[in-house]
């Protein structure tokens, strides 16, 4: 009896062995950016925190990146030890990186060098698993695209009015002259819509009561979504 618990506790803990965590994210499940005309670089390296060296097998599990021909999907980019993987690996093909030193960290990280004239704004996520031996763990990349100048999204954009801000109750906006503007939507900084108003004319009264303190990002939007203009202001 004495030998069989022995065994079962050595089982147990050969188990326990083999499922434990072999790597780490340096930043945590999820990293988000926020990305320019020029592109974005997102980081989020890989530490091995075992005592051996190993490679780490890899797959995107999920994505929402736009089709071809955006340049969302065409300048993709995930980058390893090993290589920098463009929109191909998109459909899910595993990927093995070059050995990774006990204590050291690879590499891990999202690429765009160029993403002029993408219209959409996100926010867009990216899944990735990577396994280790029988250690598994996933983290997501979250991107947005805010425009850069919003005179490159009309040149009515100056006629736009926002007040108070700081706001704190209210926010008011007025956009004369500028008569495609349909909705208004509230979004943070990651890209996250808060709320959205539906306007008639040329002005909005907007309820920002609930909204957490922070900086927030106005989008003006024609009848399809497109954005018109964007504004920020702050909620105290």
């Amino acid at each position: 009896m004495k030998k069989f618990i022995l065994t079962l506790t050595a089982l147990v803990a050969m188990a326990v062995q083999a499922d434990a965590q072999t790597f780490t994210f340096q930043k945590g499940d999820t990293v988000k950016a926020v990305a320019s005309e020029s592109g974005v670089e997102l980081k989020n390296n890989v530490t091995n925190t075992t005592s051996g060296t190993y490679k780490i097998t890899w797959k995107i599990i999920y994505h929402n990146l736009p089709a071809a021909p955006s340049k969302w999907n065409t300048g993709f980019g995930l980058c390893d030890n090993k290589l920098c993987y463009a929109n191909t690996i998109l459909t899910g093909t595993s990927q093995t990186s070059v050995d990774v030193t006990a204590g050291s960290t690879m590499p891990f990280y999202i690429t765009y060098s160029d993403l002029a004239g993408a219209t959409e704004t996100g926010p867009l996520y990216i899944s990735v698993e990577l396994t280790q031996g029988s250690f598994k763990d996933t983290c997501t990349f979250v991107l947005s695209k805010w425009a850069t100048s919003v005179n490159n999204i009309s040149n009515k954009s100056d006629n736009i009015s926002l007040y108070p801000n700081p706001a704190t109750n209210e926010v008011n906006v007025i956009f004369n002259g500028m008569n495609d503007v349909k909705s208004v939507g509230i979004y943070n900084l990651i890209g996250k819509l808060q709320s959205i108003y539906k306007v008639s004319g040329t002005s909005a009264n907007i309820n920002v009561e609930n909204l957490p303190s922070g900086i927030y990002l106005m989008r003006l939007m024609d009848n399809q979504g497109h954005p018109v203009a964007v504004r920020k202001f702050n909620k105290q």
